[in-house]
């Protein structure tokens, strides 16, 4: 006996796909608000940074000078303001017991605020001083890898020139054209399967953000999605495929046991009366264990689950 099953109309999902390429989560050109010569550069092209890592010094010694001569006064100024509140402590006495005037007291509370004032400045000068040498020290402003280098060791460093291009691909970009009949579908959020043909996997995504201009020539929009890629094996510039659900349809599906083989001819034992008849069919995408068959069966139609290979067209089945 064999055993034979009904030809059944399942559900499946409809899955729209397309392609694009992995860009990085956040690419950032770091650089320097001063002009100096590079005197050190610590990485190269293709290093992983972390933020917060030097990547490049520029010649500092005017401005280590600036600094140490804005510590210094400070210095002077909280000695001159000590001197000035002692002596306003002192006139306040003396007024006390009406041995100094009015004025006297006066000019000592003026001398005594002029030189906290004083103190004040010379302190927002130590950090305005401490801020233009910390600019002679780039760093990196994020985790990531050195993509492009635009700079070596004495050369000239200048406000607003990008020194290093660095890709955070912590998580990865991966932007594709959807035709307008599908993006009425999607929404942000949505969960989305992609594919990186080059490192066989497939990775789950989410929609980022669907772009509201389309394109009207070729009326399609882009969508955005976003991976993990935590242990940075996607590369920016990868290509990839994404594919997700847009909807379901009634499909006719065969388990992979059901197809027989003959050459370029794939073909399914239909069951009749008893008999097993040879019957050519169209298949179409693999779901899972089983395939969709698009044309040559009809829904009610009877079929053997496991042909053994002596089955043969016309041969007599004993069902199960």
């Amino acid at each position: 006996s064999a055993e034979v099953a009904d030809v059944t109309l399942s559900t499946v999902p409809v899955v729209s796909e397309s392609t694009g390429s992995a860009q990085p989560w956040r690419r950032v050109s770091p650089g320097t608000k001063i002009m100096g010569r590079v005197s050190e550069l610590t990485v190269r092209e293709g290093d992983r940074v972390r933020s917060g890592q030097v990547l490049a010094r520029l010649e500092s010694a005017d401005l280590e000078a600036a600094v140490a001569q804005a510590r210094a006064a400070v210095i002077m100024a909280e000695a001159t303001l000590e001197n000035a509140a002692a002596h306003h402590a002192r006139m306040e006495d003396l007024h006390a017991q009406r041995s100094v005037t009015d004025k006297n007291l006066e000019d000592a509370t003026a001398g005594h605020r002029v030189a906290a004032a004083n103190l004040d400045v010379t302190k927002a000068n130590l950090t305005a001083a401490e801020v233009m040498l910390s600019y002679a020290t780039i760093e990196s402003p994020v985790n990531g890898w050195i993509t492009s280098k635009f700079i070596e060791a004495g050369d000239m460093a200048g406000p607003g020139r990008p020194l290093f291009v660095i890709d955070d691909l912590s998580r990865v970009k991966v932007t594709i054209n959807v035709p307008e009949s599908v993006v009425v579908g999607l929404s942000a959020g949505q969960d989305a399967a992609v594919t990186i043909d080059v490192l066989g996997q497939v990775t789950p995504g989410t929609i980022n953000r669907i772009l509201p201009n389309g394109d009207p020539m070729s009326r399609t929009f882009d969508v955005e999605m976003v991976l993990d890629n935590s242990e940075g094996t996607i590369k920016s510039g990868m290509y990839a495929r994404a594919s997700f659900n847009v909807g379901t349809r009634d499909a006719i599906l065969i388990p992979a046991s059901a197809i027989v083989d003959r050459g370029q001819l794939t073909g399914v034992f239909v069951v009749n009366d008893g008999q097993a008849a040879l019957r050519w069919v169209k298949l179409g995408a693999r779901l899972g264990d089983s395939a969709e068959a698009l044309s040559g069966l009809r829904a009610g139609e009877r079929f053997l689950v496991a042909p053994s290979a002596d089955v043969y067209d016309g041969a007599t089945i004993a069902a199960r």
